[in-house]
């Protein structure tokens, strides 16, 4: 059979079989990272949960004929499609630290054999090996068998590569040796693996450099058309070349060196071509600069300085490492990133420049994590474009085969009797419209060069689901003027609910229509504006055709301004007292609100209560009460509620100098006045400079709970008295002292000869200044005062006449 028929291929994500050719689903099912896995089936990329890996690069996955996972490895452990780890399926030994640690190669003609190669990281001597699975033990599950880890070559770098043969059945696996220029490339055929390699001494040493082996680093990736190789060398080595590759003979020749990158930590890392294998893009990270870079190079050219001055820098990323490059079935390449959510994407890699369409946010990993590889496939998997389109209900489905292939005749027969004699077409890109949905199997019969080949695909054709009129989604605004939506919970729960359908969000109707720039948080998606259209696209997930889309209106509300805190009080003396406590100042009328007092339950402005504590009115504007947002955007407002009480005077301490300390008990927050029950209150309890005498003390409550008083007397005596008859200041007495205050007390007036005077009460007159009825003369005078508490009081003053 030609080398040209071979090139029928065709890039199709759905079920398929093949005869006489390789088929493409076996890479529907991706399997990488951290527990991350994407499912190609359906046309694009989707997120599955259940992985069991957890590799920082080298891992490799396989599906069968129809799409279904059968089995994954990190190069050390294989897991079933149960995410178990398969029979027998420890020990290997490769290294998920390998750049390539694994890749997966089915036997030709065999439905029931794989071979896993493996290789060693940085050179050690585990080198490549090899191992086999027959998928018939284990009840299906399949099983590692006797033969186990099979030595090929040691020691040998991190690269592996495979591509279909020139016959179209056989596999070439290749790889490099270390401290050598050699590649190794080995053929998988229907009689197992040829462990004698075709040698290929060609392009640079790959040896050890400043005391390490990280020049082992670096990926080989062949060309889909199969007949390029691609290898690059990370760290000191800091290259990539690109070789001649003769699927016939597995020789590589013609190396061509690419050396335009700015870092050597870690430098170039990941390569991948483009479908049409025209264009070769390299991953370079400078963890000095913290950056990396996306290079794209035009293979088209003549020779290796045309080949370098196309080359393009189609991305820089700072703050992210991009790893590995591998091309999917959907025709895009994707791009690790080393503790990424997400995975990077270019979505037109055949076109040159920023036209290739390099995006960040590619496809998001359903919590889990990328880190720098990807799992490797045979190349040849990637060679054609897609085989139809336009698979919606009612729609009329194209189809088509892009191959570089001489096609003599074609046939299909599109597995839709009911549609009569518009069931099959001799056209080379016939069209077809479906009776119904449902799967149909779709018959190609390729005559070329006198063979016949037959490709049966099967076309799901899937219901278009109808676009949402949404409701605007009310978001709260929070203290940095932004709000979070829930995107979801404005789409109707039977979309939610509804297996078969894929909801995604984006800002741009362009990226909602191209599937890029997918919102990732949709959970909590923070908008900073008072209002924005998001578009949802509604996706069957049956058919990467079948979609609509919708607009989202993203509204944000203002909470209410609020008196946030206020205080109440209510008397405890007064029995049954209670306090009216309410919402505070609003804008608007209070008609456009709704209260809630969290305590109490209640729902008035304003409530009445009769216990201390703190009250809190939740207040929502009712304008911000939506399905989606039953609460509304409310505020809330705390009142805090405190007894008080009228003051009991405990004492009143009356200290020498005319100072009193007033003592009270009670829980309110008292002020204090003397003598005046109006005031001036004061919030001190201490008085100075009160004249000897009796007087009343006040103590207020501030929270009007009352006031309470008390009578004291300040104990003074005047200095001078002038017992002249005329009436004024004729008599002399101790103030203070009287008959509610000491009313037993003594007092006795001595001349300064210490002789007694006169014995006096506190309830008398006073003392005139006369002895024994005689007038005494101008002089100073002694007197004591014993208080009812034994004490004494002692001083002087002056008689004058």
């Amino acid at each position: 059979m030609s080398k040209r028929i071979k090139h029928i291929i065709l890039l199709l994500v759905f079920i398929g079989i093949t005869v006489k050719t390789q088929s493409q689903n076996e890479a529907a099912n991706w399997v990488f990272g951290q527990r991350a896995a994407l499912n190609f089936n359906f046309g694009y990329p989707i997120p599955e949960q259940g992985s069991q890996i957890d590799t920082q690069e080298g891992c490799s996955s396989i599906s069968d004929r129809l799409g279904n996972l059968l089995f994954y490895s990190d190069g050390s452990t294989v897991w079933n499609q149960n995410h178990q780890i398969m029979l027998n399926g420890e020990g290997l030994l490769g290294d998920k630290s390998s750049t390539q640690s694994a890749m997966i190669i089915p036997k030709p003609d065999d439905d029931s054999i794989y071979y896993i190669f493996t290789v060693d990281d940085r050179a050690r001597a585990n080198g490549l090996r090899y191992s086999e699975i027959n998928m018939a033990l284990d009840g299906g599950l399949g099983g590692v068998t006797a033969n186990k880890n099979i030595l090929l070559e040691t020691p040998t770098t991190e690269k592996i590569t495979a591509i279909e043969s020139a016959d179209g059945r056989s596999i070439w696996v290749i790889s490099h040796k270390w401290n050598s220029n050699e590649f190794i490339s080995y053929l998988v055929s229907d009689a197992g693996v040829n462990t004698t390699p075709v040698i290929s001494a060609v392009g640079s040493m790959h040896e050890r450099t400043n005391s390490n082996n990280n020049n082992s680093i670096g990926y080989l990736k062949a060309s889909p058309n199969r007949e390029k190789i691609a290898s690059v060398m990370s760290y000191q080595n800091n290259e990539t070349q690109v070789f001649d590759f003769d699927a016939a003979t597995g020789i590589l020749s013609n190396p061509i060196t690419i050396s335009n990158y700015t870092s050597d930590d870690i430098g170039p890392y990941g390569c991948e071509f483009s479908p049409d294998s025209n264009l070769l893009y390299v991953t370079e990270i400078d963890r000095a600069n913290v950056i990396s870079k996306v290079h794209q190079y035009d293979l088209t050219q003549p020779n290796q300085a045309a080949i370098i001055n196309t080359a393009i820098v189609i991305a820089e990323q700072t703050d992210e490492e991009l790893g590995a490059l591998q091309q999917a079935l959907d025709g895009r390449i994707y791009i690790a990133v080393q503790g990424g959510e997400s995975l990077a994407v270019i979505s037109n890699p055949n076109e040159i420049g920023m036209a290739a369409n390099y995006d960040f946010n590619g496809v998001y990993l359903d919590g889990n994590s990328s880190h720098y590889g990807l799992p490797p496939f045979i190349q040849s998997y990637f060679f054609a474009t897609n085989v139809f389109r336009y698979t919606c209900f009612g729609d009329t489905t194209e189809f088509s085969i892009n191959t570089s292939t001489i096609i003599d005749n074609i046939s299909w027969d599109f597995g839709d009797p009911a549609s009569g004699t518009n069931n099959t077409s001799t056209d080379l890109n016939p069209t077809h419209v479906f009776s119904n949905v449902g799967e149909y199997v779709v018959t190609i019969t390729i005559d070329t060069e006198g063979e016949t080949q037959v490709v049966y695909r099967t076309v799901t054709i899937s219901e278009q689901p109808e676009p949402l009129n949404l409701d605007p989604l009310v978001g709260c605004e929070d203290e940095n003027g932004n709000a979070i939506f829930d995107l979801l919970s404005a789409i109707p729960e039977d979309i939610t609910s509804n297996p078969n359908v894929s909801i995604s969000f984006y800002e741009s109707l362009n990226d909602a229509e191209n599937r890029v720039n997918a919102i990732i948080s949709v959970s909590e998606f923070e908008n900073s504006s008072e209002s924005l259209t998001l578009y949802v696209r509604i996706q069957n997930i049956l058919s990467a055709d079948c979609y609509s889309i919708s607009e989202l209106e993203l509204v944000t509300a203002l909470r209410p301004i609020v008196e946030e805190f206020d205080t109440a009080f209510f008397c405890e003396n007064n029995p049954g007292d209670s306090v009216t406590i309410d919402v505070g100042p609003l804008e608007g009328n209070l008609s456009d609100y709704n209260f809630l007092w969290l305590e109490t339950q209640e729902t008035t402005a304003e409530i009445m209560v009769q216990n201390q504590g703190n009250y809190t009115v939740r207040i929502t504007p009712i304008a911000t009460i939506s399905a989606q947002n039953p609460e509304g955007c409310f505020a809330e407002r705390v009142v805090t509620v405190s007894s008080s009480s009228i003051a009991t005077i405990t004492n009143v301490d009356v200290n020498h100098g005319n100072t009193i300390t007033v003592f009270t008990s009670g829980i309110g927050d008292y002020e204090f006045a003397v003598d005046d029950i109006n005031g001036p209150y004061q919030d001190s309890s201490q008085f100075t400079d009160l004249e000897p005498g009796v007087h009343t003390i006040y103590v207020r409550d501030k929270n009007d709970c009352g006031i309470a008083e008390s009578q004291f007397s300040i104990i003074g005596f005047p200095k001078v008295f002038t017992p002249n008859g005329d009436g004024d200041n004729d008599v002399w007495q101790v103030k203070g002292l009287t008959a509610q205050f000491q009313p037993n007390a003594k007092i006795y007036i001595f001349n300064r000869y210490g002789k007694l005077m006169k014995e006096l009460l506190p309830t008398s007159e006073g003392w005139d200044g006369t002895f024994n009825g005689n007038l005494l003369p101008t002089g100073g005078y002694w007197f004591s005062v014993k208080l009812q508490d034994g004490s004494i009081y002692k001083d002087h003053f002056t008689l004058k006449r």
